[in-house]
């Protein structure tokens, strides 16, 4: 698998210009000294919110005191609480595969004090001296849940590689296809002019079409596939609260214990809301790494480590909760039953907004976004996937005044050109596909209307 089939081009006003592609090799670069940098200066080319904990490591030794010499390229820990094993090739490597699985088992036997171990000696290394404590605090603030040690010995993969050979991508399928994690991530260069760009993508899973096969449980015991579950849900709520504008801005949240302490903690924690009522109360903002705003200090938390230190204060308790599950919103559910399912977003609001919008005038997914409080692209996946929204959604279009490449017609059978009918309703469109301004409806715009329509 290689991704020189890709065409990147560099855009000048009309010109697009093809850029050339190239290995990471013929470029200059090198496994160590660039690649593995690129990626720990960027974890996010792994995925959402991994923290990295060491990297060319080789520090392995049994009970029986044998060693060995393995160097594991980079070790990443998850949001859910899972270690990423990371493997760096510039080229393809025949053996890149058998490599990570060796280096998966000799991790899955960490525990929190190992892993915090590790991660001090790392950021000590790097000019950021650290203890023991200090080292295993971040990592549990890190995480959403608990440093589980069933979840900690479920590592999943990652292999990027300039390419991958057959034997690999085969390989890597069987495995997936018996309960293993494995993602492999192709990195190429593009030579621009001068300079040199870099992409990562991934390549296997392959993006969209993830239910088709049949999905890692990514399990070595019952026990530890449900923890990963629910951990993974967990940690994927608020993101998905906010890209899918599950939850308006300000949208008050209630703290409520739940049966993850026993009682004498939950009583505690009530009578130190009680207090100050202040304590136990927040606001929900559009940030989906700190989406809480607690009204004790107005400071931005993550649930879970907002929940870690009210333990803390009020008992003297630090362990591991999950977070989205404490925090309520009026209709008495927590996060994580907003996010996978249970009272999803009331949409009629912007169903409303849709129909004040007549023919000949136009409106962007961002504008109803600011005047409902959701983002831009919560309300344009609304639209794209919503059999129910009123006639109209054609008028709502990108900020540049373009009709979105993802619009479709509610009925599949429709056909019709957007823009086409769209001038025909009397919106006129400049020399360069926009809309014109003079008919655009701002924030303002909807909003004065919707309050003229009430």
């Amino acid at each position: 698998m290689s991704g020189s089939s890709r065409l990147v081009y560099v855009v000048h006003g009309p010109e697009a210009v093809k850029a050339e592609s190239i290995s990471l090799e013929k470029a200059g670069f090198r496994e160590v000294q660039d690649l593995q940098e690129w990626v720990i200066a960027h974890p996010e080319v792994l995925g959402d919110d991994v923290l990295i904990v060491t990297s060319e490591f080789d520090q392995w030794s049994s009970e029986s005191g044998a060693t060995a010499r393995e160097r594991l390229d980079i070790l990443g820990l998850d949001a859910s609480g899972r270690l990423v094993v990371v493997e760096l090739k510039r080229g393809g490597d025949r053996a890149i595969h058998l490599q990570a699985l060796t280096y998966a088992a000799l991790v899955a036997g960490f525990d929190e004090q190992r892993l915090a171990d590790v991660y001090a000696a790392f950021r000590t290394k790097r000019h950021q001296p650290t203890d023991r404590e200090q080292a295993l605090d971040l990592l549990r603030n890190h995480v959403e849940g608990t440093l589980d040690a069933d979840v900690l010995s479920v590592p999943r993969i990652v292999l990027v590689a300039g390419e991958y050979p057959p034997q690999v991508l085969t390989t890597v399928v069987w495995l997936t296809r018996r309960d293993l994690d494995i993602e492999l991530r192709e990195v190429r260069a593009y030579r621009l002019g001068e300079s040199i760009a870099v992409t990562f993508d991934r390549v296997y899973p392959t993006p969209g079409v993830d239910d088709l096969l049949l999905a890692p449980a990514q399990r070595e015991t019952a026990t530890a596939a449900k923890k990963v579950d629910e951990q993974a849900r967990a940690a994927n709520a608020c993101r998905v609260i906010v890209e899918r504008g599950l939850l308006a801005a300000g949208t008050p949240l209630t703290l409520r214990p739940t049966n993850e302490v026993d009682e004498a903690t939950r009583t505690a924690i009530i009578g130190w809301v009680a207090e100050d009522p202040t304590r136990g109360t927040a606001t929900w903002v559009e940030d989906a790494v700190r989406p809480i705003r607690w009204d004790y200090d107005q400071t931005q938390w993550r649930p879970t480590t907002l929940v870690r230190n009210i333990l803390v204060q009020a008992c003297g308790v630090d362990r591991g909760v999950r977070g989205t599950a404490w925090w309520t919103t009026p209709a008495g559910l927590g996060l994580t039953d907003v996010a996978f399912g249970k009272g999803g977003r009331d949409w009629t609001d912007v169903h409303d907004l849709i129909g004040l919008i007549g023919p000949g005038h136009w409106t962007s997914y961002g504008d109803i976004a600011q005047v409902v409080g959701v983002p831009a692209r919560a309300v344009g996946t609304h639209i794209s996937t919503c059999p129910n929204c009123p006639d109209g959604a054609h008028r709502v279009l990108t900020t540049n005044g373009t009709p979105s490449d993802g619009f479709h017609w509610t009925d599949s059978d429709d056909v019709r050109d957007i823009r086409q009918v769209l001038e025909e309703e009397g919106l006129r469109f400049g020399a360069t596909g926009t809309a014109d301004p003079a008919q655009h409806l701002s924030a303002v715009g909807l909003t004065t209307l919707r309050r003229a329509a009430v």
